[in-house]
């Protein structure tokens, strides 16, 4: 356990806590979360049907493609990973989300399928993401407790 004698000392090792727990939220917490947003896309989307006119791109440039999960710090505190496939400018990810905006006919047009929010039910349903920065905590020396 850390002792600090004065408020300069107390800001650093906060300083230095928040840049563990950041490096744990990228590290740990979201490949976490992508694997739950892949199983959701393939729950939501993939599995719903199986396209006639064209073959899906997946893993390789689809939505189960990691590349096209983005990961962001929105601040010192709060993980974004967010699904940003696109397609000529056209963002991908949100039609499916939404069911809105396709450029043809077919049984999901206007049929939203919301693996982005599929995958927050499961997060909340399961904490696979708590886990996740619970290991990665106590990986780097912070001891915490789940409640």
């Amino acid at each position: 356990m850390t002792t600090v004698k004065n408020v300069k000392e107390l800001e650093k090792v906060l300083q230095q806590l928040q840049s563990k727990i950041n490096k744990v939220q990228l590290q740990n917490v979201a490949p976490v979360v992508k694997g739950v947003m892949k199983e959701k896309i393939e729950e939501e989307v993939y599995s719903v049907y199986d396209p006639t006119m064209y073959e899906r791109d997946r893993e390789h440039g689809g939505l189960l493609d990691e590349a096209n999960m983005e990961v962001t710090m929105l601040n010192e505190t709060t993980l974004s990973v967010e699904n940003i496939r696109s397609d000529n400018g056209r963002n991908v990810a949100e039609i499916v989300e939404t069911g809105e905006g396709y450029d043809f006919e077919f049984m999901y047009n206007g049929i939203p399928r919301p693996f982005t929010e599929a995958t927050r039910e499961e997060l909340r349903n399961t904490n696979e993401h708590i886990h996740a920065m619970y290991a990665g905590l106590k990986k780097q020396g912070i001891n915490v407790k789940i409640k």
